[in-house]
């Protein structure tokens, strides 16, 4: 066989090669997604097969996360690959039939959402009040921040997720004072007295957004509800010495003055008061010191004209 000959034999057999290896071409196309279904714009997509070790594709996908590819040899298996910065990979082996146009759609998990199925797995549920709590704790940070209306909102998330929370309640009942709605911080306090009876300081707060209102009967029940709860604090003791006073019963007022200031001492009314007690019993002593005290909280006081001008008489 001579040269020309073989050279024709050989080009016959290239050209037969690749007309067999055109004719086994397919595709693949198909769209990336997060979990939602929401795209992907530019998921990187590899596509390689161990068949053929030097083919490796790399595409990235378009703005509605599309991607599409030919694949020059579908008599092998190939293995896709799917990546996007923030989710898993997502990868799967496939082989396509020959001449075949094949959809291969690939849902990728964000990292974030992973960890939180992951964690959910790992440990316990929370139980519904143990949510509450954490719902409270953090409204308890944002009023720390200075963020109240993000703290309402916690804490209405709170008793919506446990109503006997006491502590919500509370909270929420002071934050409608403070916003002037009288009637929610009464609604509120009710709950939160009711569930806890001990917070009585509540009382004091409820009667006074029931005097804003106009309602004189309220008011009255939430003072003597605070009244009961409350016989040595200092202002009950104060109403109850002022009550002595006006009855001309010194001694009574004098004896219960003195527990108001001995339980707090920067109560100015009280030690004026008591200051008068003492100087109607003639006590110059005790009624001196009180009056000092007097102008020493308060030396603009509406009693200061009358204590400056009562201290002289007691040299």
């Amino acid at each position: 066989m001579n040269t020309t000959k073989r050279l024709a034999m050989v080009a016959g057999a290239l050209l037969s090669a690749g007309y067999l290896q055109a004719g086994a071409q397919c595709r693949v196309s198909g769209v990336v997604s997060d979990a939602s279904g929401a795209p992907l714009p530019e998921a990187a997509i590899t596509i390689t097969t161990p068949s053929l070790t030097t083919l490796n594709l790399s595409i990235k996908a378009d703005a509605k996360g599309k991607y599409g590819s030919l694949l020059p040899d579908c008599t092998m298996p190939y293995h896709f690959k799917f990546e996007k910065e923030g989710y898993l990979s997502y990868e799967l082996d496939k082989k396509i039939p020959i001449g075949d146009i094949a959809t291969i759609d690939a849902k990728l998990t964000s990292k974030t959402e992973a960890q939180a199925k992951a964690q959910a797995a790992a440990g316990p549920k929370m139980s519904t009040n143990e949510q509450a709590v954490m719902s409270f704790n953090s409204g308890v940070e944002a009023l720390q921040a200075g963020d109240k209306a993000a703290a309402e909102t916690k804490f209405l998330e709170a008793v919506k997720k446990n109503p006997d929370l006491p502590a919500g309640w509370q909270a929420l009942s002071q934050l409608a004072y403070e916003k002037k709605d009288w009637a929610k911080a009464i609604e509120y306090g009710q709950k939160a007295t009711d569930l806890d009876p001990s917070l009585t300081n509540l009382y004091q707060m409820m009667g006074s957004a029931a005097t804003q209102m106009g309602d004189k009967a309220k008011a009255a029940e939430f003072a003597a509800a605070y009244a009961e709860a409350n016989p040595d604090s200092p202002e009950i003791l104060y109403n109850k010495g002022v009550e002595a006073y006006n009855k001309g019963k010194m001694k009574d007022a004098e004896a219960t003055l003195e527990k108001a200031v001995a339980a707090k001492p920067d109560f100015a009314n009280a030690h004026y008061l008591l200051g008068m007690a003492c100087f109607n019993q003639n006590k110059k002593a005790p009624a001196k010191e009180h009056f000092e005290k007097y102008l020493e909280l308060d030396p603009n006081g509406k009693e200061a004209a009358t204590v400056k001008e009562l201290l002289p008489l007691l040299k």
